[in-house]
């Protein structure tokens, strides 16, 4: 976890001297292609308007978003909706499809406005030496306000008093965000990214190339039965594997000490014997950060809500 005086600190600053840019988006998928985006840039007939609104986004964002975020926390897929996500952009679940979206932002031209979006981007530019980054303001909802619905239909005072139909277009502009891209990292408030960017397709992919990285290792005893128990298992598991807990494993001496704590037998060649699913479950958290052993009482703990495990004496 990480202390939220960052974007505390970044909010404040472009309250000053920024220049503030409205962008639009679509996304669509295409079959075998990845995702690909499509932007324009949006103006206000009276520019002030988009700096009032800026304000406005800061403020609530500071006082009503951020505030009540005790940590900020690096996304691990887990994470409760009360959190703040910090999430690196070049990380592989992201990085190919957040690259193509802000090349369609970097390339945004002037355009007729469309009747729905997938939502809108809010981008701030630090100006005359200002000592601040870019900022970029996220929200993954369409900004255009359907008036006309199956339960309500709209109307106005014509200039003979009488009643007209309302057929204007309007958009709608919230005051909280979804997302703040700073720096190179994205600190989301919820995860409707994940929908935007294809975060979970491109999860099984990571959770593929995880498994293959662990059996790879040659510290399991039987590839194929471990591969059967880890398909199972929640693909957003796999974000936090770390090669170094892989190249602790493959000691031989580190896995007896591994064997203790998580209770896993090891074979006669002094490999992990995953034979049942909770045991290769168990095994990937280890690898993945989602386990540790407490040091004052020896417990074994689980990472994503600290919860004890009953895996027999871990007091080995």
């Amino acid at each position: 976890m990480m202390d939220k005086t960052y974007l505390e600190k970044h909010l404040d600053i472009a309250k000053s001297d920024y220049i503030w840019t409205l962008y639009f988006f679509n996304s669509r998928k295409q079959r075998n292609a990845g995702y690909i985006y499509e932007s324009h840039k949006v103006r206000f007939t009276n520019n002030q308007n988009l700096y009032l609104y800026a304000g406005q986004v800061i403020h609530t964002v500071t006082e009503f978003q951020l505030a009540p975020v005790n940590q900020v926390e690096v996304y691990n897929g887990f994470n409760t909706k009360c959190s703040c996500d910090r999430l690196d952009i070049n990380i592989d679940i992201i990085a190919t499809n957040f690259s193509v979206f802000q090349n369609s932002l970097a390339n945004a031209i002037e355009a007729d406005v469309n009747d729905s979006y997938k939502g809108y981007i809010l981008e701030g530019q630090p100006q005359h030496n200002i000592n601040g980054e870019v900022i970029t303001f996220m929200k993954f909802a369409n900004p255009t306000a359907k008036l006309k619905t199956k339960k309500s239909i709209l109307y106005k005072k014509s200039e003979d008093n009488s009643l007209d139909e309302v057929t204007e277009q309007f958009f709608r502009m919230y005051l909280t965000v979804d997302a703040i891209l700073i720096d190179g990292n994205l600190y989301a408030f919820n995860h409707s990214f994940e929908k935007i960017f294809d975060v979970k397709q491109t999860l099984h992919k990571v959770k593929e190339k995880a498994i293959e990285e662990i059996v790879n290792a040659g510290f399991i005893s039987d590839p194929d039965v471990f591969k059967t128990h880890a398909q199972s298992t929640n693909s957003r598991t796999f974000i936090t594997l770390k090669d170094e807990r892989i190249q602790r494993a493959t000691a031989s001496e580190n896995r007896i000490e591994i064997s203790n704590t998580l209770q896993i037998p090891l074979d006669g060649n002094g490999l992990f014997d995953t034979a049942t699913q909770e045991q290769s479950n168990l095994l990937i958290k280890y690898l993945c950060y989602k386990v540790f052993k407490e040091s004052e009482t020896s417990e074994l703990l689980e990472a994503s809500n600290v919860s004890k495990l009953n895996v027999g004496d871990t007091t080995s």
